[in-house]
C-alpha cells in the first residue's frame, strides 16, 4: 500500500508541477531530504476517510521561474515575495485536490483545509511526530529534481489508512 501511495504521489506531483508550473520534474529518490532551512515550505492538511498533512518544501531559486511561469510574468519580471508564496500555496492545493482523489477514489470526499507556509519547520515537524525520536515519518515521499532545484512532497497520515479507503487503479 505505501509503495502504491508513493508512486501516486510522484505521478501526480510531476502532472500538476508540468501542467500549471511548466516545470519538469525528475524523481530522484536516492538522494537526501532538500535543505529545509534554505527552501520555502507549505502544507495542507486534510480530513476524511483519514486524516493528514502533505508537506511540500521548494527549493528558493527555483521559485522565481516557477511563480513566473504560473503567473505567465516576463522573463524580466521579478516576481514578488507574496507571489512566491501564493505559488507554493496554488501548487500544493492542487496537488493534494489531486492525490487524494487518486488514492481514496473520485467519488470519496475530503474537507481541505487552506494551504499555509510554514515559517518554522522543525517545530511545526513537532506535530506530525509520536515517540520516534529520529523525527516524523512519512507516509510517503516524492523528492523531484526541478529545472532550478529541488522540490519535496512529504504525505502525513494519522494512524492507518482504512484499506477500504484505498482506491487501486
Amino acid at each position: 500500500m505505501k509503495e502504491q501511495i508513493k508512486k501516486t504521489l510522484y505521478r501526480v506531483a510531476e502532472d500538476v508541477l508540468e501542467k500549471l508550473a511548466f516545470i519538469f520534474s525528475f524523481p530522484e529518490d536516492e538522494r537526501e531530504n532538500i535543505d529545509y532551512a534554505s527552501a520555502v515550505t507549505a502544507k495542507v492538511s486534510f480530513t476524511g476517510p483519514f486524516t493528514g498533512t502533505l508537506v511540500m518544501a521548494v527549493s528558493s531559486r527555483a521559485l522565481p521561474e516557477l511563480a513566473g511561469n504560473m503567473l505567465g510574468l516576463e522573463d524580466d519580471e521579478e516576481p514578488t515575495l507574496e507571489q512566491r508564496y501564493d505559488a507554493v500555496k496554488e501548487l500544493i492545493n492542487v496537488i493534494c485536490g489531486n492525490l487524494l482523489p487518486a488514492v481514496a477514489g473520485k467519488e470519496t470526499l475530503f474537507n481541505v483545509d487552506p494551504p499555509k507556509i510554514i515559517k518554522d519547520l522543525e517545530n511545526d515537524m513537532k506535530a506530525f511526530s509520536s515517540e520516534n525520536e529520529e523525527g516524523p515519518n512519512p507516509l510517503a515521499a516524492a523528492r523531484l529534481d526541478i529545472d532550478e532545484g529541488q522540490c519535496d512532497l512529504l504525505l502525513f497520515v494519522e494512524g492507518d489508512i482504512p484499506t477500504d479507503a484505498i482506491h487501486s487503479e
